[in-house]
């Protein structure tokens, strides 16, 4: 059975990568397009969910409950699907080429972190909210983006109840 599969767009086309996961079709913006992935989460006022990680793990493969990257991968972008803006990273072709704020991030605890890390954003990609290190546990790494996701909706409410200086 075909859980998992992709489809890059043409570079016109926003230059998105589109998966299906459990029947489900996901889009998440290619980093050079942040600032179309900015513009929507804004106007959504969703975060960004920054997902790096390695296309190959888009392959068609695999299902979210995998114990191994492919299947942290494929549940980050399945759970995070309807909840915020997702932006995917090559995290082996863009390390250190991509938005400083995130690049470190994601080294930070791990100088050399695995695959797939999840930073979660603000909507404009100003501030880092949370961040979910690889976890091959099913169980456990739900709850990490359950715990991550609860963080951001704190962090976002509290910005949004703050006045402005």
């Amino acid at each position: 059975m075909l859980i998992a599969g992709f489809l890059l767009l043409p570079a016109g086309a926003a230059d998105q990568i589109v998966v299906t996961i459990n029947h489900q079709t996901i889009s998440l913006y290619r980093t050079a397009d942040l600032e179309t992935a900015k513009q929507q989460a804004i106007a959504d006022r969703k975060p960004i969910a920054w997902i790096a990680s390695a296309p190959k793990m888009l392959d068609g493969r695999g299902t979210i409950s995998l114990e191994n990257s492919r299947g942290a991968t494929l549940h980050a972008i399945y759970a995070l699907r309807d909840r915020a803006v997702l932006v995917f990273e090559d995290a082996y072709v863009e390390n250190h080429k991509i938005l400083p704020l995130v690049d470190e991030a994601l080294h930070t605890p791990d100088p050399h972190y695995t695959p797939p890390t999840v930073v979660f954003l603000d909507p404009e990609a100003s501030q880092v909210l949370a961040q979910v290190t690889y976890e091959p546990g099913f169980v456990k790494r739900a709850h990490a983006l359950a715990d991550a996701l609860d963080q951001v909706k704190a962090k976002m409410n509290a910005a949004s109840t703050t006045p402005n200086k």
